[in-house]
């Protein structure tokens, strides 16, 4: 811990403790409350984790002790508890997955034998996993997959390919060993995804039967023409953003690179042969080899070529590709050009793209906070029907009728049975003011109820609490512990409203008989408006950059300061919560806070999503450019972002604390129910409908990265606890 923060963190404690409270030690085994909650905060800032958590352990239990003595007490028992309890789970688990895989390999079931390879190396630990991959099964069972995976994309079985290709790339992440592959297999689903729907359909009911699978429901249409999908693209689209792209690209994009990726990508398409279907013209052997040569010569000849390519060549390259285009298999320009952009595109980063024209809705729902739709949360059953998880409070689903536990079977008409959760959204969702309707099956219902339903702009609630008091999105009770005082905090992305939010939610613990620390859970979020997370960051910070902008010769460009009138919470105890779920503008924040030792982060090493990315209008706004311009750093010049090759990168938190697959999925699903709170017909709160407790991912050890916050932020209440202790009680005994 450099010595700013060390500073910073010790002040601050010195400055948060009253004077009042226990004597100073009166022997050397001997500690105040003050002085035993300042040793622990700053072990665990320091990265001495379990040096913290020891001190916890060693404090006394006998009946002499205060109250709140003994009650953090048993709860660092309790932890020790279910730490040893997953431990124990996870070792047993880790044999139990060996032996799946070995039985999956004696079947022949590459895909599944790799599926229990990942998990085993997931469930190793740290120093453990080069051994995992390293037994001779499992090097045995990547021998047979790397030769099947081949084999199957030959065959065009490119279900099978990517299954194993997929997940020999989760246990070579690091070096990116199968990502190529990946990526190409990837790319002609994607294809079939998009042009042939029906036949990817067919693909993957056939492999369902094989493996002894229920059959998947009727293919169904809606939503599945590339002709609408692909209207409104235009040459002067892609021009435009391949050539910002080669001028702004933080990493000095390649003009000649991007150019073959996208002729690449072309290629895919060209040999794909499900495709022939939607595009008969590539039947034509002697015409797709014309093609092919084609695009084989314009890839020699930029590879060759003197001097750094640029707008010359790209116009040359397109136009190029285009006519003969016209002159051999005749792909409409639109096809072409999408995935000639796409795969321009595909050779930057993640996170550049062109935003098509049927993409830019729903690419700007995700950075405002709100939407235009009905107000509805819904998801797909184990029967694949799309069914309503909820109504939200005061929408125009809820005002017109809509209830919990309805089935939605048809949308303006159209039956839904078959449609992906994505395509239902595309279809309820649409502008301000226009009509929808929804055909509702309701248990107890003999007929389909029609609901005809204006849209409206739905507000989207970022901030979240600990339990649902109402059945607004906004009532909450904001105390995991109420005794304490200590508040909970979960922010679910950044949007518009996120900093009014969590302040109206401080608020109200302050009025509710004040906030004595907060436990601030960032986990599983994406991120979103970089403002807002500077905006979060200043709320606890009130002096210094919160982050910074360079671009690749690491020159900055541009910072964001802390103001000191923002900073509401700086004096608060913070225990903030990561994994490697948390991105972008929630590393920024979990990163500021870090540096500034302002809370103690617990969990996992985040994403690693660091970089800054402009969006460039195209055609109006009828389109768009997202592109990668520069690099985030957080206040001690650290860089976030996870760039290739990479062996670190995110935020480190200082207390580590990992969860295995099965607990990370039985906490979400806890806290996805108890999240949602049971409706009558009108909307109200139903007194008589069960409420799922949340205390349970804590007395139960279901989420252990949360237990530890909640540990840790009592041993910074314990002086206030202990403040109106009698001067003859006993003071804290550690380490005797």
């Amino acid at each position: 811990m450099d010595l700013q923060r060390m500073w910073i963190t010790r002040t601050f404690l010195a400055g948060a403790i009253s004077s009042s409270l226990l004597a100073g030690a009166a022997g050397a085994g001997e500690l105040s409350a003050a002085e035993f909650a300042s040793n622990v905060w700053t072990q665990a800032l320091d990265g001495n984790a379990a040096e913290a958590l020891a001190l916890i352990s060693e404090l006394p239990a006998d009946d002499a002790s205060l109250a709140s003595i003994r009650d953090l007490q048993a709860m660092s028992k309790m932890r020790a508890q279910h730490l040893s309890e997953a431990d124990a789970a996870r070792l047993a688990r880790l044999d139990e997955a060996r032996e799946e895989m070995r039985t999956a390999m004696e079947e022949g079931d590459l895909p599944t034998a790799l599926g229990f390879a990942v998990e085993m190396n997931t469930l190793a630990r740290a120093e453990a996993k080069a051994a995992v991959l390293n037994e001779p099964e499992v090097r045995a069972l990547l021998a047979r997959a790397e030769v099947a995976a081949r084999d199957a994309e030959d065959a065009n079985d490119w279900l099978e390919s990517q299954s194993l290709y997929y997940r020999m790339n989760l246990l070579f992440e690091q070096d990116a060993r199968y990502k190529a592959d990946v990526e190409r297999v990837g790319h002609r689903l994607m294809a079939l995804r998009l042009y042939t729907p029906e036949r990817l359909y067919e693909m993957r009911n056939d492999q369902r039967k094989r493996d002894g699978e229920d059959e998947l429901p009727p293919f169904n249409s809606i939503g599945e023409s590339w002709n609408e999908r692909l209207s409104g693209i235009s040459q002067d689209m892609v021009v435009r953003s391949l050539n910002t792209a080669h001028s702004e690209h933080v990493d000095d994009a390649d003009m000649a690179e991007m150019l073959i990726g996208g002729l690449e990508a072309l290629r895919t398409i060209v040999t794909t042969e499900a495709l022939v279907k939607a595009f008969p013209t590539l039947a034509n052997a002697e015409n797709r080899g014309r093609f092919l040569k084609a695009i084989d010569d314009e890839t020699a000849r930029l590879r060759t070529r003197v001097g750094r390519a640029g707008f010359f060549e790209l116009r040359r390259a397109l136009n190029g590709i285009m006519q003969v285009n016209n002159r051999t298999i005749r792909l409409p320009e639109s096809v072409l050009l999408h995935e000639f952009g796409n795969g321009a595109m595909g050779e930057l980063d993640p996170f550049s793209a062109i935003i098509w024209p049927d993409e830019i809705r729903r690419f700007e729902r995700t950075t405002m906070g709100k939407f235009t739709g009905v107000g509805i949360q819904i998801q797909m059953d184990d029967a694949t029907q799309i069914v309503v998880v909820t109504p939200l409070e005061g929408t125009p689903a809820q005002r017109a009728g809509i209830r919990k536990g309805d089935i939605i079977r048809e949308v303006d008409g159209e039956a839904t049975l078959g449609i992906s959760l994505s395509q239902a959204v595309d279809r309820i969702t649409g502008a301000k003011g226009t009509h929808v309707t929804l055909g509702v099956e309701r248990k107890g219902e003999e007929d389909l109820l029609q609901y005809d339903i204006v849209r409206d702009e739905i507000p989207i609630f970022s901030v979240k609490g600990w339990r649902r008091t109402g059945a607004r999105e906004n009532d909450w009770d904001w105390f995991i512990d109420r005794e304490n005082k200590i508040g909970y905090i979960r922010l679910s992305q950044f949007t518009e409203q996120t900093t009014r939010e969590m302040v109206g939610a401080v608020q109200s613990m302050k009025a509710d008989g004040g906030v004595n620390g907060l436990i601030l859970d960032l986990r599983f979020n994406p991120g979103g408006l970089l403002s807002e997370a500077v905006n979060i960051s200043n709320l606890f910070v009130s002096n210094g950059v919160i982050v910074s902008q360079h671009d690749a010769a690491g020159i900055m460009r541009e910072a964001q300061r802390a103001r000191p009138n923002m900073a509401l919470l700086q004096d608060l105890p913070v225990a903030l919560l990561i994994n490697e779920g948390s991105a972008s503008a929630s590393e920024i924040v979990a990163g500021c806070l870090q540096d500034y030792g302002k809370a103690i982060l617990i969990g996992d090493r985040s994403f690693g999503k660091g970089s800054v990315q402009n969006v460039y209008p195209l055609a109006r706004g009828a389109a768009a450019l997202k592109l990668t311009t520069q690099y985030y750093r957080l206040p001690n010049g650290r860089l976030i972002h996870r760039r290739e090759g990479a062996r670190e990168w995110g935020v480190e938190p200082d207390v580590v604390v990992s969860m295995t697959p099965q607990q990370i999925n039985d906490s979400i699903v806890l806290r996805m129910d108890a999240d949602v709170m049971p409706t009558d017909e009108n909307g109200h709160a139903d007194g008589e409908g069960e409420i799922v407790n949340p205390d349970r991912l804590i007395t139960e050890g279901i989420d252990l990265q949360l237990e530890t916050a909640l540990l840790l932020m009592r041993t910074q209440t314990l002086p206030r606890t202990t403040e109106h202790a009698r001067i003859d009680e006993p003071l804290i005994r550690t380490g005797s």
